[in-house]
């Protein structure tokens, strides 16, 4: 169809660019564009209660001043972050994030810096991550019931389902790093260790991800793709019905090197908390073989969600976000830490920023993502303000 497509697009060119070019509309579109392109510092948002810290720096709750919209503030230290060898990571997490759009992966609105941190902008997720439901909610009675855990697991399968279709291998899933929104859909956050497979290369190589958590080509030093990912699913599904992982006791005090020899060569066993249908895909999702374990096939999950837990999910409205969630956090509660429990950083000494680093943070900050602008524009009426027209359908003065 070459042929066809080219003289198709010189008519469009010839006869619908040149009218679309001269009217009102394309110059309303080269407004919003310019707008969109404009320097983000850290004075256009209000910080907030911080929600939590990570290996290199703090998250805490912020405001964009120009429309109102709320957001989660990463913010990377830069001396932290040089003096821990962290730029690959924060490069990563920055790229997978802007290059990602699902309603089950936190969005990245835009990338800045101050004078001293390198600042991720993404969806604030007011609900907590999903091991502070599985432990604090209700300590006498720690983890979940099967109909809420199968409703997270299937939000999670979508999210990871998406990331595969971009090709990229997450390696940390699991209960801190799945968050939840205020209406109590989750979310997968933390993208810092997740890899990005290049066209004609099928696997990766490399030690990543958390103890227990880690499949067993990962702790073998094999070649993997993303089934390892599917493994940490089975993990994360155990323990929000075990209210422990599956290789661990609870409360048990354990060295890595035992768990990695468990996770290699141990059975799983099940509690009388797990149905058949739940034994059955925790089975399938953490088989030592990666080529028997379920997951990713072709281009979709299809196998795995036609499991028999999942049998009462229907798919096309969950993805859409018609699915109502078995719970919803209540907005008077703060599913987080204290602050006290939060500390804080110590200053970082004896590290000196250059001129190497510099240019790194400018490439860093390449500012605003178009389509979570998009959306915050028409989410906060800020694009009805001012997509005003004149009459008849021509631009105002200013």
């Amino acid at each position: 169809f070459s042929q066809a497509r080219r003289e198709v697009l010189a008519h469009l060119e010839a006869v619908a660019w040149g009218p679309y070019r001269a009217s009102p509309e394309f110059s309303r579109f080269v407004q919003f564009k310019w707008l969109e392109s404009q320097a983000v510092g850290g004075d256009a948002f209000v910080d907030f209660r911080v929600l939590g810290k990570g290996g290199f720096g703090e998250v805490c709750a912020c405001q964009r001043r120009a429309t109102g919209k709320m957001y989660a503030n990463k913010r990377l230290n830069k001396k932290r972050l040089k003096k821990r060898k962290g730029y690959e990571a924060a490069l990563v997490e920055k790229r997978i994030l802007a290059r990602v759009h699902s309603r089950f992966i936190v969005s990245l609105a835009c990338a800045f810096q101050t004078k001293s941190d390198l600042c991720l902008v993404m969806t604030l997720m007011n609900g907590g991550d999903l091991r502070y439901h599985i432990y604090n909610v209700d300590e006498a009675n720690p983890g979940f019931l099967e109909p809420r855990a199968v409703f997270y697991t299937a939000q999670i399968l979508l999210g990871l389902e998406h990331l595969h279709q971009h090709r990229i291998v997450y390696r940390d899933l699991k209960p801190e790093n799945v968050l939840l929104d205020d209406a109590g859909h989750v979310r997968l956050s933390d993208m810092g260790l997740a890899v990005e497979l290049k066209d004609g290369e099928n696997k990766t190589r490399g030690y990543a991800g958390t103890p227990g958590f880690m499949a067993p080509e990962v702790l073998r030093d094999e070649e993997y793709d993303w089934s390892v990912d599917y493994f940490t699913l089975g993990v994360t599904l155990y323990e929000m019905l075990e209210a422990k992982g599956p290789f661990r006791r609870r409360g048990e005090k354990v060295e890595n090197k035992e768990v990695t020899r468990r996770i290699l060569h141990d059975p799983v066993t099940y509690s009388e908390k797990f149905s058949a249908a739940a034994k059955a895909i925790c089975e399938g999702l953490l088989a030592k073989d990666a080529g028997a374990r379920l997951g990713f096939r072709g281009n979709d999950c299809a196998q795995l969600k036609a499991q028999p837990i999942f049998s009462s999910v229907n798919w096309g409205r969950l993805e859409a976000g018609l699915v109502p969630p078995p719970f919803v956090p209540d907005p008077r509660r703060v599913y987080a830490k204290d602050l006290g429990d939060v500390g804080a950083f110590s200053t970082v000494r004896g590290v000196e920023l250059d001129a190497a680093d510099a240019s790194f943070f400018d490439d860093f900050s390449s500012g605003t993502v178009a389509l979570p602008w998009q959306e915050e524009l028409l989410e906060t009426g800020v694009f009805e303000e001012l997509n005003v027209w004149g009459p008849p359908g021509t631009l105002p003065p200013d």
